[in-house]
């Protein structure tokens, strides 16, 4: 459901302040207002989302903005049985439209860049740890998660003559860790087509932001302290300011199972098919497109601390990586270029 508001203050049954797995989002509604801004948030993509924007005629895209959360779903949804990627898993043959086209190709080329570490084929290694949709599930024991690794590595699956094609029938694809930046950059540039310059758009804590809020300043941004603690809210590590650029925070401290007194977290190393274990808690990524932005985050959580930033700077993003030492205290470590946008 999508509510709508224009006065640029709060937005329809939620309060000014959002709070998002890895993010807060401020649409600088405190103080007097110099522009009117229209508002619209609701519930999508098992989540909740967020699209602020300046409009010069004041309209409403309600209405478009929920067409186009449809066209992805009926897309890439593996809750819609008569979406193409779950006909697919059917084993159907279907011919793919251009959104599955386009998120399959970026997938494939971020898997290269990242060397595998970003894998749209490691769906069943997910479900079987128990960090899907289907709960309950016993965690797999080492011969399981050896068995399932042969369906696991996107050089498994490509597109020929617009139809998806396996080396093995029983590979699976799943989009769940770049679908949602990808939905975010088709907002956007449905915003920019319709002539609107400034806008956020925030679908379960990945954003992309253009010019600048209701007070002609930049969008600020916050990230969420990794702390596992109902007791403590949602804490905020750190805030900042961002325009024209698109931001995705990925964490391994709130999606967890227990198994023989080990804690593991829910993002799993396509290479060997267990959950990571590194002390790299969370991962904030900028980049020009949410798309990118939202599937390297979950590369770079599966990496570690090290190797993302070494590939951060080769790739030309910008990081903000939280970690957790030896004593449990946390330790951040930044690109030059992310810490430039922090608020002091």
């Amino acid at each position: 459901m999508i509510s709508a508001d224009k006065s640029g203050g709060k937005l329809t049954g939620y309060p000014v302040l959002f709070c998002f797995i890895g993010l807060l989002v401020f649409l600088g509604s405190c103080g007097e207002k110099k522009t009117s801004y229209t508002n619209l948030s609701g519930t999508a993509q098992g989540t909740t989302f967020n699209i602020s924007y300046q409009d010069s005629a004041n309209r409403d895209y309600s209405k478009p903005v929920d067409s186009l959360f449809r066209l992805i779903d009926k897309s890439m949804s593996l809750w819609d049985s008569s979406s193409v990627i779950s006909r697919i898993a059917r084993g159907e043959d279907v011919l793919l439209d251009e959104h599955f086209t386009a998120v399959f190709q970026r997938s494939q080329e971020i898997s290269k860049e990242t060397n595998g570490a970003f894998d749209v084929t490691v769906g069943p290694l997910v479900k079987a740890w128990g960090f899907s949709y289907k709960k309950g599930l016993p965690p797999p024991d080492s011969s399981m998660v050896d068995s399932l690794l042969q369906l696991i590595g996107y050089q498994k699956v490509g597109i020929k003559d617009g139809h998806l094609v396996k080396s093995d029938p029983r590979v699976s694809i799943d989009f769940n860790a770049i679908a949602q930046g990808y939905t975010v950059d088709l907002m956007a540039s449905f915003l920019e087509h319709k002539g609107v310059k400034n806008y956020l758009v925030e679908i379960g804590g990945e954003l992309r932001t253009s010019g600048v809020n209701d007070k002609g300043l930049p969008w600020v941004i916050g990230i969420d302290k990794p702390v596992d603690d109902p007791e403590a809210g949602r804490p905020l590590q750190a805030s900042l300011t961002l325009s024209n650029k698109s931001l995705a925070t990925s964490g391994s401290y709130r999606k967890f199972i227990i198994k023989d007194g080990r804690k593991f977290s829910h993002a799993i190393n396509p290479a060997n098919g267990w959950p990571i274990e590194h002390n790299l808690l969370s991962v904030s990524v900028i980049a020009d497109d949410c798309t990118r932005a939202d599937a390297l985050a979950t590369a770079f959580l599966v990496m570690g601390q090290q190797r993302s930033m070494e590939l951060a700077q080769i790739l030309g993003v910008e990081l903000y990586c939280i970690s957790a030492d030896e004593q449990g205290e946390l330790q951040v470590q930044t690109t030059p270029g992310f810490e430039a946008l922090i608020n002091k």
